[in-house]
């Protein structure tokens, strides 16, 4: 599980950083780009957890992150 969590939060960092970076591509101010990725990446990260998880018990959400980290269930 532990590496589930561990991919959980790398993957919400790496959108976080793609998502400032083609804001600031954009001419967005880098300290506005920065925020707004925040906020962008927030709203990602629940729809990808109430998709990959759904309405799933405690147990079943902590097998999920197993296989996230054994690479057998994807994030997207």
């Amino acid at each position: 599980m532990k590496k589930g969590v561990k991919k959980v939060a790398l993957a919400t960092l790496e959108t976080k950083d793609l998502l400032c970076a083609a804001m600031i591509d954009a001419g967005v101010d880098p300290k506005q780009a920065l925020l707004a990725s925040t906020v962008a990446t927030k709203a990602h990260v629940d729809v990808i957890i109430d998709r990959v998880f759904g309405n799933q018990s405690a147990a079943d959400i902590t097998r999920g992150l197993s296989e996230v980290g054994r690479g057998t269930r994807p994030l997207n």
